[in-house]
């Protein structure tokens, strides 16, 4: 979800299963569209929500801040920042970029989908994209880490020329 989508998430949003929870988002041009969670973090998002005491209150925002009913995006990118800031001083090795911002997310899972096979038009409505054109980029990305990471498998289970010889081959 987009930070602005998610500051405007409210109750009545939400649909709990007991194998999942759907979530209509409105995106830009206040155009809908319906993702599901998983279980796991249907769980959650359903203790937040009783939690905040509002599980009966439809209209309501599900994420406030310490001083408005709805989060702000600027709320969100505080709370990212701190998370990432965290997660490098814990684990520099997984970070490759200097900044991170929260829609660097939605590029990340976007990639991730695409890499693990999900076709680009099902990652264009998760994305709530007009366009399959916009979408596109992400294959694009994809293609990229497809190559980078075929290129280091070659690198490590074939033999570069200079490394070997005929006669490495005639004694095996």
């Amino acid at each position: 979800a987009r930070a602005q989508e998610v500051c405007e998430l409210t109750v009545g949003d939400v649909t709990f299963f007991n194998d999942k929870a759907t979530v209509k988002l409105l995106g830009k041009g206040r155009k809908a569209r319906t993702i599901s969670i998983p279980a796991d973090a249907a769980g959650i998002l359903k203790s937040y929500i009783k939690y905040r005491k509002v599980q009966e209150k439809y209209d309501r925002h599900i994420f406030s801040s310490q001083t408005h009913e709805k989060m702000t995006v600027s709320c969100i990118e505080e709370i990212f920042f701190k998370y990432v800031e965290k997660g490098k001083a814990k684990h520099p090795e997984h970070f490759r970029e200097k900044s991170y911002t929260p829609h660097s997310m939605r590029h990340t899972t976007a990639t991730h989908m695409l890499e693990a096979g999900v076709p680009l038009v099902v990652v264009k409505n998760f994305l709530g994209h007009a366009s399959i054109q916009t979408t596109q980029i992400y294959a694009e990305i994809s293609q990229r880490t497809a190559d980078r990471e075929l290129k280091a498998w070659n690198d490590r289970w074939f033999l570069k020329k200079e490394e070997s010889s005929p006669k490495d081959y005639e004694n095996s």
